[in-house]
């Protein structure tokens, strides 16, 4: 697997999108699909300075949280009009306490994008959502509700209680933390150049033979690897919910478009 399960075109426009954590998950899988080219700081991505991109677009990191990597496939096939596929993916992500995935299967689910619609169940997927309270996904939580039917509003609630008992956070984040614990654990590390700990790589990209020997082929210091905020349970749940914290706006998914500046 590369890199490409996240190259997606993504178009930030006026178009018929609300969804306000939209602009963010699309800012998100554009800023990866770019990141190799960008040298700036302007990174458009909550919580990821451009030199942690090698981090985050490593394989090994993706395969390690599952959450994101799930996430991007999902984006990746709502962009392509597979409505199944991103919502088998976004469960997935759902799964692993991913609240951006659990706030876009409720919107497809309420707009009908891709699967039959269902408002009373996309409530129930955005009150799961905004179950950390993220302003964002509690206003958009209300205004499902104010939506609804007395009828709607009741079937919504009972089906929340099965969606809570699987994908709630006191069942999902530990998903997530048994995976990042095992992964930290297993991860091959490579050799180790001095007995100071930064000068210990950790392999990120594919291997190679060379001399009849198996060598890596991209490796990163490993306290660079292994910062808090990507690995320690409580530092990576906050780093998340800066995901979420972004101005509202709209977006639409589509092909690439090329943005002049100063009306040329």
């Amino acid at each position: 697997m590369g890199c490409s399960i996240w190259a997606i075109p993504l178009v930030a426009t006026e178009a018929s999108m609300r969804f306000p954590l939209a602009l963010l998950a699309a800012s998100m899988a554009a800023v990866l699909a770019a990141a190799p080219a960008r040298a700036s700081d302007e990174s458009g991505l909550p919580g990821v300075a451009p030199g942690d991109y090698e981090v985050v677009l490593s394989e090994s990191f993706m395969q390690s949280h599952p959450d994101m990597l799930y996430r991007m496939r999902g984006l990746g096939a709502l962009n392509r009009g597979e409505g199944r596929q991103a919502e088998d993916n976004f469960r997935r992500a759902a799964k692993y306490a991913d609240k951006l995935s659990q706030a876009f299967i409720a919107q497809m689910l309420w707009e009908g994008r891709g699967i039959a619609q269902d408002r009373a169940l996309a409530y129930a997927w955005m009150d799961l959502a905004a179950e950390r309270g993220s302003p964002m996904l509690v206003a958009e939580r209300e205004r499902y509700w104010d939506a609804l039917d007395e009828a709607q509003r009741a079937r919504a609630v009972a089906e929340g209680k099965a969606i809570y008992a699987r994908y709630a956070d006191d069942v999902a984040k530990p998903r997530l933390e048994t995976e990042m614990r095992r992964s930290r654990k297993n991860e091959a590390v490579g050799s180790r150049l001095g007995s100071v700990v930064t000068q210990v790589n950790v392999c990120i990209g594919d291997w190679k033979v060379s001399d009849m020997q198996l060598v890596c082929n991209r490796s990163i210091a490993a306290e660079h690897y292994y910062q808090d905020r990507f690995w320690k349970p409580a530092d990576y749940w906050k780093w998340q919910e800066q995901q979420i914290s972004v101005p509202k706006g709209e977006i639409q998914l589509g092909t690439p478009e090329t943005v002049k500046k100063d009306g040329t």
